[in-house]
């Protein structure tokens, strides 16, 4: 099992590391073909790192009893409600303009985040 958490460790600190050198690149503005690929590839990674981490919370959420994933789903729909109040408050007051549906999608992934983070990562069984 060990050899799990050190793959989720290598996974996130190579997220952390692309994060920081994509950033850096749209920053600076730098326009090389080696720039491009790079920023091609980790977004590959990232849509390949996001299914993965779809793949755990789903295997983890299996072994859960209902009591928990109905606390789970409470908490989510909690935020996303909250988190979808306040946008849609700040974009009143701030943007003065109408709400898309895309608009959803901030509050929607952080919701998710927050109520099922926990999961995405191997365990050791009980």
């Amino acid at each position: 099992m060990k050899k799990y958490i050190s793959l989720n460790i290598i996974l996130s600190i190579v997220l952390l590391a692309g994060t920081i050198l994509t950033t850096f690149i749209i920053y600076k503005d730098i326009d090389t073909s080696l720039s491009f690929k790079f920023i091609i590839g980790y977004l590959i990674y990232l849509l390949l790192y996001g299914l993965f981490s779809i793949f755990l919370v789903i295997a983890n959420t299996r072994k859960l009893n209902w009591i928990q994933i109905r606390k789970r789903l409470f908490t989510f729909i909690t935020w996303f409600i909250s988190l979808s109040a306040l946008n849609y408050l700040l974009s009143y007051f701030f943007k003065r303009s109408e709400m898309e549906v895309w608009d959803l999608g901030i509050p929607l992934g952080v919701s998710f985040g927050l109520a099922f983070f926990d999961l995405m990562s191997w365990k050791k069984k009980d």
